[in-house]
């Protein structure tokens, strides 16, 4: 069972591939066609231009080498005069030595009719006078402006395009129009050979996108599995580390219940939407699991290394850290700040006479109370007594007197302490910063613990009849 569900799934995975490509392909064959569609449509109109660029070119050639003062005289009984000769010469230069059908000349009889005027075609020529068959760019070269035929015309010598230049006299009237016919088969062909020849390029092109895409697919694929496989093996390795350093969630994942359990069992390779996941996106949500459990697990781990376990306040490694960035604002000058030190008193006395577990009791007891009085202050337990706060820069005299009085009212009340001549208290001095003073933020701390050891001495003066194992006044507890 086992077996035939990892088959279909490896199925699912390739199917699921294979459409990828698929899609990939039609949308390469779809883009290369809408590509050719419009290079073959550019690419004939650029043909077409060119052509009837050379075909202006001939006409007005011929034209502007043609006497219009003659031409515009000359009659069908001037065959053989010196002027006839002289334009029908000239045209059959033309007609003999550039690759086109016919050159003639047109004379406009007026309201868009026009006739044959000299033809040196030499089988079946335009006779003198004959009509030619009327287009809209005969009239225009009429008018005085060279120009082109944009559809075919057929007449009795076959189908053609034409191009007609005008032939001026000396008082800049057309005298007669010169007419170059291509045949429209020739014309077409060309037009046709330049489409053809762009349509096997672009295939060609098609044919070795769709091959590359292939083999990139594949490539990718091969590297996507590879990948896909080295991540499993790394995945694991990171929930043997979170196992190994949160040992407490073992038997909760064993059950199915901690932060790791399910981590493999959520990367099925089915999909409810779309049938099943391809590797990418297997591999995608593999890699946001693993940065969710690191981050998880960092968070866990800097929580325990900067975290006093006793008191839940910030410890030594913590207060060295913001010692560093008190360092930097004071080497900038733009430091602000206060330290207040507290040691607790009698801690000794009530280790020996109650025990540890009361003595670790008082001590959690003092830090909820710094934190209650000072919640807006950076709190760090730096010894096994002491605390330090990093408060803003305002005086906290009023705020340790309000903390030594509700350390009294606790011990007043406290069911082992009552009626006992030890109380919960503590020692607190603190000392404000002074840019013009103090360079350093040892200078800072030093007077604030030398204000909590003068608060101590004088606490010590008051409990002098309750302090009969204790050691020297300025004796440091642990």
């Amino acid at each position: 069972m086992v077996l035939k569900r990892k088959r279909d799934s490896s199925m699912r995975k390739f199917f699921h591939a294979s459409k990828y490509l698929i899609l990939v392909c039609v949308l390469l064959v779809a883009l290369n066609a809408t590509l050719g569609i419009l290079l073959t449509r550019q690419s004939a109109n650029a043909m077409r231009k060119l052509i009837r660029d050379r075909m202006l070119d001939i006409s007005n050639t011929a034209a502007a080498m043609l006497d219009g003062d003659a031409l515009g005289k000359l009659q069908a009984e001037d065959v053989d005069t010196p002027e006839y000769q002289a334009a029908l010469k000239t045209l059959a230069y033309f007609q003999d030595n550039i690759e086109l059908e016919y050159i003639y000349c047109i004379r406009d009889m007026g309201n868009k009719n026009f006739v044959f005027s000299i033809d040196p075609t030499v089988v079946d020529p335009g006779v003198f006078g004959e009509p030619i068959v009327y287009t809209d760019a005969l009239y225009q070269a009429s008018l005085g402006t060279p120009s082109v035929d944009k559809d075919p015309y057929e007449d009795a010598w076959g189908r053609f395009y034409s191009a007609y230049s005008p032939v001026f006299d000396s008082a800049h009237r057309v005298a007669g129009i010169v007419a170059v016919d291509f045949s429209a088969s020739w014309f077409e062909h060309q037009v046709s050979l330049l489409v053809w020849t762009t349509v096997v390029i672009i295939s060609i092109a098609l044919i070795f996108s769709i091959i590359i895409a292939i083999l990139i697919a594949g490539k990718y694929k091969r590297s996507f599995s590879r990948l896909f496989k080295e991540m499993n093996g790394l995945s694991e390795g990171v929930e043997t580390l979170i196992r190994e350093v949160t040992p407490d969630t073992e038997n909760d994942e064993v059950n199915g219940m901690g932060p790791a359990a399910g981590m493999f069992e959520t990367y099925e390779i089915y999909d409810d939407d779309n049938g099943a996941k391809d590797e990418i996106m297997i591999l995608g949500d593999r890699i946001r699991m693993m940065q969710n459990r690191l981050s998880e697990q960092i968070t866990l781990i800097r929580s325990h290394a900067y975290q006093d376990g006793l008191t839940g306040l910030e410890n030594r490694m913590a207060y060295q850290d913001r010692i560093k960035l008190l360092e930097e604002k004071i080497a900038s000058g733009k430091a602000e700040f206060t330290v207040a030190v507290f040691d607790v008193n009698q801690l000794k006395i009530i280790n020996d006479d109650y025990g540890h577990e009361e003595g670790d009791r008082v001590i959690s007891l003092i830090a909820d109370t710094i934190r209650e009085t000072f919640p807006e202050g950076k709190l760090y337990r730096i010894g096994g007594d002491e605390f330090v706060g990093i408060l803003d820069g305002s005086n906290p005299k009023e705020k340790i007197a309000e903390l030594k009085e509700r350390l009294a009212q606790i011990s007043r009340e406290d069911k082992v302490f009552s009626g006992n001549t030890l109380s919960i208290a503590i020692s607190a001095g603190y000392a404000v910063y002074d840019a013009e003073k103090d360079t350093e933020y040892a200078s800072v701390f030093n007077r604030a613990d030398a204000a909590m050891y003068e608060d101590k001495k004088v606490f010590y003066q008051t409990h002098e009849d309750r302090r009969k194992r204790k050691s020297p006044v300025l004796e440091t507890e642990s």
